[in-house]
């Protein structure tokens, strides 16, 4: 599957691309002036793992329960390193499709179950690979500094430290659920950045996106004649002609 792709120039038929470059707080800030007052704010635990990561996309859904069954002892260290193998053909789950367009956050209603690493620095990757260019639970990652260091983009409630087998298993996939204290749909515009999180329902996101390019605008405007009057030089953020640009043929 190719790479999720980066857009030169925005495109009002793919609705990722109308928000490409707006913050969390932009879309947030316009939420709220259409009436949706705290819709879409996930709880502020569920965090990006390392500070600068950013991503939009639209959501793609799975829904966890603990599994109510122990993990069975395990005789070999053969056994132990294949541990999940044994356990997913003796509890088989369902998968995301395989045909989802690159761009796609997937977004994990972990169930309430206990401490689990569902994810973390392997598959955090091979889904990347799929296409993802998200991932958010409202439960645990481990392999934290590797999914750091790797830059892998998964936003947690929590660090874990133990594995799947016994713990969690996959109920469904690609239907509405909660995550972080919030509906998620399949198709909803979901973003993350350092401030945290916010989902947008899918039937107000071309307009929120509209206001929310207004309000970035706004902000880099008044940021600017900051940056003039400290003598900075000016940066990405206050990059207003190439904002303009990018959204000209809107």
């Amino acid at each position: 599957m190719p790479a999720a792709p980066v857009f030169e120039k925005a495109d009002p038929t793919n609705l990722r691309s109308l928000y490409q470059h707006l913050r969390v707080c932009d879309v947030v800030d316009a939420l709220d002036g259409i009436g949706y007052f705290n819709i879409g704010l996930m709880d502020p635990e569920v965090r990006p793992l390392w500070l600068g990561m950013k991503f939009w996309g639209e959501a793609a859904t799975i829904r966890a329960v603990p599994s109510n069954r122990p993990m069975w002892k395990l005789d070999t260290t053969e056994d132990i390193v294949a541990a999940h193998g044994r356990w997913f053909a003796e509890v088989p789950h369902p998968k995301l499709p395989t045909d989802l367009a690159p761009g796609h956050v997937i977004v994990m209603d972990s169930g309430g179950g206990p401490e689990v690493g569902f994810w973390g620095s392997e598959n955090a990757m091979a889904s990347v690979l799929g296409g993802a260019v998200g991932i958010i639970t409202d439960g645990y990652c481990r392999d934290t500094g590797e999914v750091a260091a790797q830059k892998s983009p998964v936003v947690a409630r929590r660090r874990g430290r133990s594995i799947i087998p016994g713990r969690i298993m996959v109920i469904e996939t690609q239907t509405t659920i909660a995550c972080g204290g919030v509906q998620v749909s399949p198709g909803d515009i979901v973003g993350a950045d350092d401030d945290g999180v916010v989902v947008v329902p899918r039937h107000v996101a071309e307009e929120v996106a509209v206001h929310a390019r207004a309000v970035l605008l706004a902000d880099m405007r008044a940021r600017k004649k900051h940056y003039d009057s400290l003598g900075m030089q000016p940066d990405s953020s206050v990059d207003i002609d190439g904002i303009l640009a990018y959204y000209a043929d809107l």
